[in-house]
């Protein structure tokens, strides 16, 4: 159970502490005072949304944090070991959220840093909260079945969820190949134009018999065959001025050696420059005779030059269709290869999602059937549950009936629809009026018979509820006056197997709280703040004499309101939660700065 909650610097919060006991608590005050801001921070600490704009004006981050007495708790014992977070026998579960404006928000369980994923399996196992709006639920008759499967779960062992995980698994898996076939379907209308196209393509680049980097070497030669008479030209000039001519350039250099050789005789320091000649006129001789070579083999062929450049052609128009290099037209043949081969095999993978296709059809059929047998039991045994906590609510004479049906389709091989629920329609029908057909929610319920409605479907489920503790955010909306009362003993009911806390504006249902808070905003420093206290048997009367008759306390609504408690007190006299209650000696009931 929830034993301490600490909030810092949470919308108007500066900075508030408050213990708990378990039982019935309730929380009241003026609109506007914070109640709600409780409720948000709680949701925090379990793992709901988190926002800077929660954080209070003027600081730069809020703080909750929460103690919980978790006691021989297997479930959550169980769940927190496999969790690797540590915790010894006998300690409190200690849960804190840092909410920062920059962002960097912090989660902390038992002083290890963790993640919100950890978190909120941890708090969906210590608190269930019951929002402000959310008898309006009701009024989606999409959630109807939602309803109806938790209700069911908890006097099934937890049959019918597992059942719905299972169809579930098997309505993801029937989708998605039904996707897929759809996808090979499109393309088998198209495979003809497709195959044919492709085959085309590989069909032109396999004959064209390219080979990597072959259009460098065309290119190259292309340049040498194109320009033969001018280069055949040159490099005939070229071999006349070494050996032919008034002054040939070899003759010429064999003179200049004859001179150096016989200054060399006489000063033996031109030795390196008659080697250097020498070797100057071995190199031209060599230079002479590859240029002889290379003259004879220069041939103008105008037959060769035409086949080159058809070859280019070809290869330059290969790749403006596939590629801009030889490499990226031989990786675009391989590729369409490949899609190919797929449409080949497209007739023979269609098949195999047909068989898999009814496959799955029979078994989500089975499973459906099965889960549908299971909502008609726990149909039945809810319409009467439902029927016995109105008639508590002053609702005697409702029937409260739930409508289901199948829809045709072709999902399952019964010939139903199917959603990731099942083949089931659920909806909520009432008729508040004897002989009157029951009715659709939306059309004849009022907001307090709404409220009352989804009040007796939360007492139902709470029966069963192993969460430890409750909390009915404003459960009050649309009653008053003698429904107000009875609801106030359902909850005070409730909390005999749960810790159950309790937003309320009504005194008859204060007044069955075995712990009373009370919420009030104030002015420090010209900051407005919000502050909770633990009322005492005295204040508690003021408190509901206030609600009873606001601003203005009189002797009579003091009085009333000591009737009230009275009365409250002796239809539970003696009535405890059998939840361990905490020793109050030295806990902290309530702080505020």
């Amino acid at each position: 159970m929830l034993t301490e909650l600490r909030i810092q610097n949470l919308a108007i919060i500066d900075r508030l502490e408050i213990g708990f006991t378990d039982g019935f608590n309730v929380l009241t005050g003026e609109t506007g005072a914070g109640k709600s801001i409780i409720i948000d921070a709680l949701e925090l600490v379990l793992g709901g949304r988190a926002s800077s704009e929660l954080i209070r004006t003027g600081v730069d981050e809020a703080v909750v944090e929460a103690a919980f007495d978790i006691g021989d708790n297997k479930k959550i014992l169980d769940l927190i070991d496999s969790l690797g977070i540590g915790i010894a026998k006998g300690d409190n579960l200690i849960i804190k959220r840092i909410v920062s404006r920059t962002g960097k928000n912090r989660i902390y369980v038992n002083n290890s840093l963790t993640n919100l994923s950890t978190l909120t399996t941890i708090g969906d196992e210590l608190i269930d909260i019951h929002g402000q709006h959310e008898h309006q639920s009701l009024l989606k008759t999409d959630k109807h079945i939602d309803m109806l499967d938790a209700f069911g779960n908890t006097v099934d062992g937890g049959g019918i969820l597992n059942l719905r995980k299972d169809v579930e698994a098997c309505y993801s898996k029937l989708k998605a190949l039904e996707g897929r076939l759809s996808e090979l379907e499109n393309k088998e209308r198209d495979r003809a134009r497709q195959e044919e196209f492709l085959m085309y393509q590989t069909r032109e680049i396999e004959e064209a018999s390219l080979k990597p980097k072959e259009d460098e070497g065309l290119s190259a030669e292309k340049a040498v065959a194109s320009n033969a008479e001018r280069l055949s030209t040159l490099s005939n000039n070229a071999y006349a001025r070494l050996y032919e001519g008034d002054s040939p350039v070899l003759s010429e250099l064999a003179k200049i050696l004859a001179s150096l050789s016989d200054i060399n005789k006489i000063d033996s320091r031109m030795d390196e420059p008659v080697r250097l000649c020498q070797s100057a006129i071995n190199q031209l001789n060599e230079a002479a005779k590859s240029l002889r070579d290379y003259t004879q083999r220069i041939e103008f062929d105008p037959e060769r030059l035409a086949k080159i450049e058809d070859r280019l052609d070809l290869i330059n128009r290969l790749k403006k269709k596939y590629g801009a290099t030889i490499e990226e037209i031989l990786l675009f043949f391989e590729k369409a290869k490949g899609e190919l081969q797929t449409i080949e095999g497209l007739e023979e993978e269609m098949d195999g999602l047909r068989a898999e296709i009814e496959k799955v059809k029979k078994d989500v059929s089975h499973l459906s059937i099965e889960l549908s047998k299971k909502r008609e039991k726990a149909a039945r045994d809810i319409e009467k549950k439902v029927e016995a906590e109105l008639s508590d609510l002053n609702m005697k004479k409702t029937r409260f009936a739930v409508k289901m049906w199948k829809e045709a389709g072709s999902d399952t091989i019964d010939g139903f629809a199917l959603t990731s629920k099942g083949i089931d329609r659920v909806e909520f029908l009432i008729a508040p009026n004897v002989g009157e057909e029951p009715k659709p929610l939306t059309k004849i319920a009022s907001g307090g018979e709404l409220s009352r409605i989804m009040l007796a479907l939360k007492a139902i489920l709470a029966e069963a509820d192993d969460v430890p503790t409750l909390v009915f955010d404003e459960v009050d909306a649309g009653i008053g006056g003698g429904v107000a009362e009875v609801v106030g003993e359902r909850l005070k009911t409730i909390a005999k197997g749960h810790q159950v806390f309790c937003i309320t504006h009504l005194p008859q249902i204060a007044g069955y709280a075995e712990s009373h808070y009370f919420v009030e905003k104030a002015i420090k420093a010209d900051r407005t703040l919000t502050k909770a206290a633990r009322l005492n048997e005295g204040d508690r009367v003021k408190e509901i004499a206030r609600m009873l008759g606001g601003k203005e306390i009189t002797e009579t609504t003091m009085r009333h309101a000591e009737e009230m408690l009275g009365r409250c007190k002796t239809k539970h006299d003696g009535e405890t939660s059998p939840i361990r209650r905490e020793k109050e000696t030295g806990r902290k009931n309530s702080v505020t700065a």
